[in-house]
């Protein structure tokens, strides 16, 4: 529904959601503030969003999306955890999304799915790098003058798990 509209009026509404729960966890974040922002009627959100957690749900897909631009090349996910790691949480860094994210991990995880890897036959190597590197994005984007630190300890244990 929200895609229908004019991107003027699209904008504004991720705009207000951006601020609010920048600001806020979901937890109390409040529908008031938004449509103030947003310019828009209180039955105008509802008519886009289920509730908050929706309308995070929402925001949140679409900084994911605009963070991951640029990572993979060529549509291609990297053989390099490590590097694509450091690419994440450089673009996390210095996306408008930033703050955003960090409320995430600090308060806001609960309302979004996480990603459950597929149990497939001889990917044990696969699911454990991808756990040491969304682990190293969390730490490092909660504790960001970490993030140098556990990088390396990342590169470490992923040549350790290559050998």
């Amino acid at each position: 529904m929200l895609l229908k509209l004019k991107p003027e009026k699209r904008t504004a509404i991720e705009a207000a959601l951006l601020a609010e729960f920048m600001q806020h966890p979901v937890a109390e974040a409040q529908v008031a503030r938004i449509v103030k922002g947003a310019g828009i009627s209180r039955g105008a959100f509802y008519n886009y969003f289920k509730d908050l957690p929706d309308a995070y749900r929402y925001l949140y897909k679409i900084a994911m999306q605009d963070i991951h631009q640029g990572i993979r090349k060529k549509g291609k996910r990297s053989k390099d955890f490590g590097d694509e790691t450091r690419r994440f949480i450089e673009n996390t860094q210095t996306s408008k999304y930033y703050e955003l994210i960090q409320m995430h991990f600090h308060y806001n995880e609960v309302y979004v799915t996480r990603l459950v890897a597929p149990v497939e036959a001889n990917s044990e190597l696969q699911w454990a790098k991808m756990t040491l590197a969304h682990d190293t994005i969390r730490g490092a984007l909660i504790e960001p003058e970490t993030a140098q630190a556990r990088l390396r300890q990342l590169e470490k244990v992923l040549k350790t798990l290559e050998e």
